[in-house]
């Protein structure tokens, strides 16, 4: 797993696309982090995070169907986790309408929408669901980077 650069933008588009995910934004506020395979230098996952003042809003997860099976989902979602603690944060969300088992199995709660608005005003996918009228079938997950339980 690395960090992602601006090399790897080409290849998380080309991801998320074949994943059938909103296409992400790139801005200095979006982090992404990939998994390339021993053989190869190509990303077969990714993840991303918007920074926001206390809080990250976790983004586009998808390991390719070919790949799945390693727990890539989870070791990128713990990586975050890392540098968003690392980085100050006290917690990290995400929207996620069908994933939910997956999300509560590595520790996130269900929130409302409206604490993840709250926490994360300006980010672009916030910004991005409200212009495409998403909000109000979203459902939002939290999970504590550090010590801290309640949502930022």
């Amino acid at each position: 797993m690395d960090r992602a650069d601006a090399h790897d933008e080409s290849a998380i588009r080309a991801i998320l696309q074949r994943a059938g995910l909103v296409a992400p934004v790139f801005a200095p506020e979006c982090h992404w982090w990939v998994v390339r395979p021993a053989d190869d230098t190509t990303p077969v996952a990714c993840i991303g995070a918007e920074s926001g003042t206390h809080a990250w809003l976790l983004r586009s997860a998808y390991v390719l169907p070919a790949y799945r099976g390693h727990r890539w989902g989870r070791a990128l979602t713990e990586q975050v986790l890392t540098a968003a603690q690392r980085a100050g944060m006290q917690g990290m969300y995400c929207f996620s309408t069908d994933a939910g088992d997956f999300w509560q199995h590595l520790g996130f709660t269900e929130v409302p929408v409206a604490t993840l608005l709250a926490a994360l005003p300006r980010v672009p996918r916030v910004a991005q669901f409200t212009e495409l009228g998403w909000l109000p079938t979203e459902v939002a997950w939290y999970r504590a980077c550090a010590s801290s339980a309640t949502p930022a």
